[in-house]
């Protein structure tokens, strides 16, 4: 079975240090954090805080590409896929993280990955559709910690389950709480 996996609060846990220097960066910017925004937004951070494009392009290329960058993996999660890989399953890494931010997405993610001892048999970047691409790369399954990629990739066809809390759920996707639950869920569902 392919596996596609995401990287940013899915191996790791960055969404609220990201959220707490998008925070402290509104607040250097005169944001006013009360007020709420509306508009077409392309980023939480933006809905949040306001941020115009630049200031969010900005943000992320000197913020939040060093905390993603710093960031340690999940408990569990670098054992979790090597015990999926040697079951025999084939793990694709399928990011969003692309060239708008990271001067080269796919040898900083790769050295992510690397460092932090994550097997894989494939790394993706740029992968804004994910449904696409797991379409296009007959992934199985996607995990993701984001509700928007897991419904993308169920209307492809391709099962999905979210890490995250059940506040974060989104309609019938599968939500778990760690790694060991994922696995327990795959070897479960899909066996060994």
């Amino acid at each position: 079975m392919k596996i596609g996996i995401d990287i940013d609060d899915t191996m790791t846990l960055v969404r609220d240090k990201l959220t707490n220097a998008a925070r402290e960066y509104a607040i250097f910017l005169g944001k006013d954090l009360t007020k709420k925004y509306y508009g077409n937004f392309s980023s939480r951070y933006q809905k949040m805080f306001g941020f115009s494009k630049e200031e969010l392009i900005y943000f992320r290329k000197n913020m939040h590409v060093k905390i993603a960058n710093e960031a340690l993996p999940r408990q569990w999660c670098a054992e979790v896929i090597k015990k999926l890989h040697e079951d025999g399953h084939k793990i694709f890494i399928i990011t969003a993280r692309g060239y708008e931010v990271y001067d080269n997405p796919y040898l900083e993610s790769k050295h992510w990955l690397d460092k932090n001892d994550i097997y894989f048999d494939k790394l993706i970047v740029d992968a804004e559709n994910k449904g696409k691409v797991c379409k296009e790369n007959n992934i199985d399954i996607l995990i993701d910690d984001s509700d928007k990629n897991c419904v993308s990739a169920l209307e492809y066809g391709i099962d999905a389950i979210m890490i995250g809390s059940k506040e974060d759920m989104a309609g019938s996707i599968k939500v778990f709480s760690n790694w060991n639950e994922i696995y327990q869920y795959i070897t479960l569902k899909f066996g060994k």
